[in-house]
Order: C-alpha cells, then structure tokens, then sequence
C-alpha cells in the first residue's frame, strides 16, 4: 500500500532547488519526509547529517543504500581525528586547567575554558570578541584591554597544545577535530549530490559552516522552535541569513497528538510571535493538571537533572519502577552518590578517585564550588541536603531502575533529552522557569518557551500541565479578550 503523502509533503518531494529549508514543526514527519525524498531520487548520492550517533544509527537502518548517514564528527573523525585517539577527552576541567595555566584564578579558569570552546563551534578561523564569555557578571570586552589579551592568549596556547598530538596535558576534544575539519575546508560534491542537514535549528556554527559552503545541493530540516542547545554554541540554520535564498517550506500537520496539544503548542509559539499553525492530526488528546490514577509508563519531564534526580528520590519510597532516558548514569547518580558519602567524611566509600585528588574534604569543595560558580557542583550541593534518608533512597533507585522502557512504571527524563522522543501520558514538572518572567532576558525567554514547547508535544494521548503552561494559557485568555474588546470599542 503506497503511503499518502500530504501535499506538504509533496511539495517538498518536489523541490529540487539547490538549497532548500524545510520547517517542520513537532511530530510532523520530517524523517518519514526525508525518507521518502531519497527514495524519489534513487540515482542520487545523499549525505545525511544527523545530529547525534543515534540518530545517525536509526538512519542506517531506515534509509536506503543511496544515503549515507554520519554525524559531522563522525566525518570529521576519519579524516582528521584518528591521529588524537590517544590523547581524547570530554571536556576541559577547571580542576586539570588550574595547573595547565598555572593559576588559581577560577573565574579566569572558566573565562578561558568557555573562550576555547566557543571558538571550537564556530565557523570563525581564528579567536575574536564573540567567543567571550560574561567574567563575574560582566562582559569580559567591559574589562580592562590587558585582561582580554591575556584570555586569548591563554585560549591561543591552550588550543596550540589541544592540536600538538605530542602534548597529552591537554586533550583533544571531539570538537577539536570537528574544528580542523573544517579548517581543511573540505569539498563533499565529490561524494555527494544532495546533503540533508537533519535538526538543523541545533548545529552548532562550524557544522553549518561546513554544510553551507559546499557546492552541491543541500536541504535543512527542522524545527526553529525545538531550538534548545544555544548554550553550546548551536547556531538555527533555518533563520540563518546566508541562507535566506533558499526556499522555504514548511510542514505543520502533526501526527502525534490531536487538537488540544496543538492548541497548547500553538500558544506557547504565539508568544514568539509565530504566525503558523500546528495542525493536530493525530489522536483526541487530553489536558490536565494531574495524569490519571494508575497510568503506568508515563513520562515525568522536568526542566533541571536535580528536578529529575528529586522526581525519582520522592517515588523511592513508593517502590514504583524507574526508566531513565539516557541512563541513570547519565543523571549524575553515580557522582550524587559519591559526594553524599564524602559529605558525610566516609571517604572509604568514595569510587571516584578524581574527587578524593582533587579535594581534601567537603568544605573545600563547597569553596571551590561557590568560587567557581560551577552550575553542575551546585545542583548535586543542593540534592545532597534534600532528604534525611537519602542514602537509603539512592541505594532503593538502582534496585528500582529498569533496563528496558517496557517494563517501568515511570520513564524519568529531562526535557532537552526528550526531544524527539514521544509518550502516551506525558506530566511537567514544576522546575521550568516562567518564560514571562519580566526580569527574564530576551535569549532566555525564548529558550524557555521552546523548551515548553518541546516538552509539551511530546504527549500522544494525556499531557499534565504544570503551572507555567497553566499561567501562559490564562495570559494568553486575558490577551485575547482585551483584544477583542478593543475591536467592539473600535466598531461602536
């Protein structure tokens, strides 16, 4: 049976532009469409960008043979980065730097650090003013010249022993790479006819860089308000203007849920000033405040991992199953776990050898915590005071975690890790921020209402409103009716 396509659908299947920018908003189909785009084109060789290894794994095994799908350090890797295997890292750590830049300046520790990784996702080739950071509140270019100089030349050196495979004090991020990659500034219409650039609202500069300059056709696809990672570097490609000559399409018929979340997402993009309509073209759904009694394998969304990690501390006691997405590792369990034993002086327990190397006791990581300003120490300080018992509710989480998501009762998960995911009951934990906050800044504003956004249409059947949606969808009401009170004063 031939699968109908929409004529949205059509339209872009049709499309053979040399750049195209395909806007589609939640559970509208946008992989089914690319899908069905390569296989309209058999001749054709296609390149699919994926955002993460997963994705590009789930497309290995949906594509056909004429697609190759990589993530853009996955390309970059087997041209540049085996030489670095022996020396890779995650991340730059202020406890390593502190000795590498021989200081213990941690506010300058951090101001250099965020220098390096701001240029590595950039698509500039060399260091500048806006791969700053704020220092101690302020931005840095407020600083006095001397001070600026310093932070690049410190990011200069640090990059210069990032790239030197002899120098193993610094290691080579993934970025790193990624960054040279890009520096060799490589031609892809030798291999390819068509790239597709997959979650394009979330590559970083020098991914679009890459993507962008190249001379075959390319097609980016996603979602301008499931733009959540501007904190890394993520640039939107579909409001970049070196691309305003592409044409633009747009899919706005959902399939995962029906009229009332559409109606939910549809107000929280109104205060982004989007003009679009969702189309809820999926099954009846409904919104409330509190899911059902007895709803098993629902997802509980909260905004922070310690609004996740207090989620599954307060169903401990009830002995309901647990699936976390990503892992329970990837919560930091392992790292609570630690540091409540540390806090407690019961070091002998303590697996992270790291923690013991780096700080004497407790108070001395509480200095460097509060000195640093370090957002991840804060958040495990926090949850490590939460409950009395909270070693015994940390142990009764592993016996509760479940392997597969079947077979828990409640699915735990951020909501940046929820992205691209969906659930028959979803309910919103009440750590999100209020997006109409007046004090909230402009860039804030509008990633906390796409994270809203995000995280509501991720519901299927039943989403459980928390109190921010329940306070936008009243804003939204009072601003509807004095508008159409102006328009009856207006007519008499």
């Amino acid at each position: 049976m031939a699968f109908e396509w929409t004529p949205e659908q059509l339209a872009f299947h049709e499309c053979k532009a040399p750049r195209i920018r395909v806007k589609a908003f939640a559970g509208a189909s946008k992989t089914t469409s690319l899908e069905g785009y390569t296989k309209r084109y058999p001749r054709l060789r296609f390149l699919y960008v994926a955002y993460n290894r997963s994705i590009a794994d789930e497309g290995k095994a949906r594509f056909p043979s004429n697609v190759k799908c990589m993530t853009s350090h996955q390309l970059a890797f087997k041209a540049v980065g085996r030489r670095f295997q022996h020396k890779l890292g995650a991340s730059l750590r202020p406890a390593d730097m502190r000795a590498v830049l021989g200081t213990s300046d941690w506010a300058f520790i951090n101001a250099v650090i965020a220098t390096v990784n701001a240029y590595l996702c950039s698509d500039r080739e060399d260091f500048h003013e806006d791969h700053l950071p704020l220092f101690n509140g302020r931005p840095i270019v407020e600083m006095p010249p001397a001070f600026i100089a310093e932070v690049f030349l410190q990011a200069r050196e640090v990059w210069r022993r990032m790239i030197d495979p002899e120098d193993t004090t610094v290691p080579h991020l993934h970025d790193a790479y990624l960054k040279l990659y890009y520096l060799s500034k490589p031609d892809l219409g030798d291999r390819f006819d068509v790239i597709l650039a997959d979650e394009a609202q979330d590559l970083n500069g020098i991914t679009l860089g890459l993507i962008k300059n190249q001379s075959c056709r390319v097609i980016f696809v996603g979602d301008p308000h499931q733009s959540l990672y501007a904190f890394r570097g993520a640039d939107n490609a579909l409001s970049d203007p070196d691309l305003d000559d592409s044409v633009d399409l747009y899919l706005t018929k959902s399939f995962r849920f029906g009229p009332a979340v559409a109606t939910v997402a549809n107000i929280i993009l109104s205060y982004k000033g989007e003009q679009l309509k969702i189309v809820g073209a999926g099954q009846p759904t409904q919104i409330k405040t509190q899911l059902d009694e007895g709803v098993r394998g629902a997802a509980y969304l909260c905004r922070t991992v310690s609004g996740v990690i207090m989620t599954a501390l307060e169903f401990a006691p009830q002995g309901r199953t647990l699936y976390w997405v990503g892992g329970i590792e990837a919560y930091q369990i392992g790292d609570l776990e630690d540091l409540v034993w540390f806090s407690q002086g019961k070091t002998d327990k303590v697996r992270s050898k790291r923690l013991l190397k780096d700080f004497p006791d407790w108070t001395s990581y509480l200095t460097m915590a509060k000195e640093s300003k370090d957002r991840e120490m804060a958040r495990l300080i926090k949850v490590v005071g939460l409950f009395p018992d909270i070693e015994k509710r940390l142990a009764r989480l592993r016996t509760l975690t479940q392997k597969d998501e079947k077979d828990a009762d409640v699915i735990l998960s951020t909501a940046h890790r929820s992205k691209g995911l969906e659930w028959k009951h979803v309910y919103l934990g009440e750590d999100f921020p209020d997006p109409l906050d007046p004090e909230l800044p402009p860039d804030a504003r509008r990633d906390e209402l796409n994270l809203l956004y995000v995280a509501a249409t991720r519901a299927k059947h039943q989403l459980a409103i928390n109190s921010v949606i329940l306070g936008i969808m009243r804003d939204y009401e009072r601003s509807r009716r004095r508008a159409l009170e102006h328009q009856m004063l207006a007519i008499e």
